[in-house]
């Protein structure tokens, strides 16, 4: 397996993302392939982003941070996100994109995105503090079984390839998918989550045999 692939970048943008954060006390967790890399203690594949969960309290502080260091918001149907999905996605010339979902740690721990009228909540197990190391640079991120289970949510996604041999190289089991809630108008709706991902999977799978990428977005 190829040592190199783009740690350098990953590594610059990682430790400026985790100083912003941690310097401004805002309250995260890194989610996706930058968790798995370090759970196997280098980058298994080239990165093509950093993704992550902040307390909303530090959302303009973080924004504010981002467009001083040269980031600008993702075009496209990243605008929709932005404005629907409380979701933020940024790229750059020389580092990284990043994105993150934006929402309220509550005191049990869980993470609340969205309103009143609808709203996803992700309860505190799958959200607990968990300290990993990349590159030489420290961040907390979601626990390893998270983790995994979001590796399990897109299997079929071609990159997913390597990372679901490390965690069966470390015998690391994914949480069962029952952690995220959705609320619309006060009925759970939990379905449209797991719909959601079934429909994406299956396009994700249509454009990989005709030579694409498994993300419509990329």
């Amino acid at each position: 397996m190829n040592e190199y692939f783009n740690t350098e970048v990953v590594t610059s943008t990682l430790r400026k993302m985790v100083d912003v954060l941690e310097e401004n006390n805002i309250e995260y967790r890194f989610l996706g392939s930058v968790v798995i890399a370090a759970i196997n203690g280098r980058l298994h594949r080239n990165l093509g982003d950093l993704d992550f969960v902040i307390d909303s309290e530090g959302r303009e502080v973080l924004y504010k941070h981002l467009k001083h260091f040269g980031f600008k918001p993702a075009p496209g149907m990243f605008a929709f996100a932005r404005k629907y999905l409380c979701l933020e996605q940024f790229t750059h010339d020389d580092f990284l994109g990043v994105g993150y979902f934006y929402g309220k740690f509550q005191q049990d721990g869980s993470f609340i995105m969205g309103n009143k009228q609808s709203n996803v909540r992700v309860d505190a197990f799958a959200l607990e503090k968990t300290k990993y190391t990349l590159g030489g640079v420290s961040f907390m991120g979601i626990p390893q079984r998270a983790a995994a289970a979001g590796v399990k949510e897109s299997e079929s996604n071609p990159k997913r390839k390597f990372e679901k041999k490390i965690l069966k190289e470390k015998g690391i089991e994914p949480f069962k998918n029952n952690y995220i809630h959705v609320t619309i108008y006060g009925i759970n709706a939990d379905w449209v989550y797991h719909l959601s991902m079934a429909i994406l999977n299956v396009i994700g799978a249509v454009r990989v045999k005709f030579g694409l990428a498994f993300d419509p977005w990329r």
